[in-house]
């Protein structure tokens, strides 16, 4: 399962991605029953390269719009101001249309997340602008993590496929811009084999050597860097 022969890295556990001392259940998180001595291990959000195409779509609207606008005077040469004023409005309200697409394929996108803790993986999948998924996958029932960076740009901007799936694919997440996916593969495995030591030694649970025992002292969150999921 491990991506690589390299050792798992120090995972550093946390009462919430915030470290603000305020409850799980109260942050934005769809995560409503934590359990005892469960952490907050990583929060996985889509690399900001998704957000290209949309972003290029609408920049070359904006140019085709005030361009026409600008360019149709010099073509109807006995308009009005009346009329030219009018042209302006209506360039102006289509770009207004045009940002706010923007702004709603942003968070759309931005939507798509994981959440994951010592215990299981929660995706979250946002499909529209009134419209979201919440699927979770326990380490119990976790069979296999990969991640997969195909192109050059891939590899120099460092993003890819993330997936982790059940015994015999019966069910399969996966995230496709995500971030780093060689470091959240490694971190999401090395969670797995911890959680599946204190599965054959409970006791464990409760050691004062273990990172994921209950109310652990808070560290300092680690920045996720901004990619789908299901939906993507």
């Amino acid at each position: 399962m491990n991506p690589d022969n390299q050792q798992p890295p120090q995972l550093s556990p946390q009462t919430n991605p915030t470290n603000s001392g305020q409850p799980l259940q109260d942050m934005n998180f769809p995560l409503k029953v934590m359990q005892p001595g469960e952490q907050v291990l990583a929060h996985i959000k889509p690399h900001p390269i998704g957000l290209v195409g949309p972003v290029c779509i609408a920049a070359l609207f904006l140019i085709l719009v005030f361009g026409g606008a600008a360019y149709t005077p010099h073509v109807v040469t006995d308009m009005t101001q009346q009329m030219k004023n009018v042209l302006f409005i209506v360039a102006t309200l289509l770009a207004v249309l045009d940002l706010l697409f923007l702004w709603i394929a942003t968070m759309i996108y931005n939507g798509n997340q994981w959440v994951v803790t010592s215990d299981s993986i929660t995706q979250i999948s946002q499909t529209g602008l009134f419209f979201k998924r919440t699927s979770q996958m326990s380490f119990e029932n976790l069979e296999d993590v990969t991640f997969s960076q195909k192109g050059l740009i891939p590899m120099m901007l460092d993003f890819g496929a993330l997936s982790a799936e059940t015994a015999g694919n019966h069910s399969k997440f996966v995230f496709r811009y995500c971030p780093t996916p060689q470091k959240y593969a490694t971190q999401i495995i090395a969670a797995h084999e911890e959680f599946m030591r204190h599965q054959e030694n409970p006791t464990a649970l409760f050691s004062e050597n273990n990172p994921y025992r209950s109310n652990p002292t808070p560290v300092t969150h680690m920045p996720s860097s901004g990619p789908d999921s299901n939906q993507q």
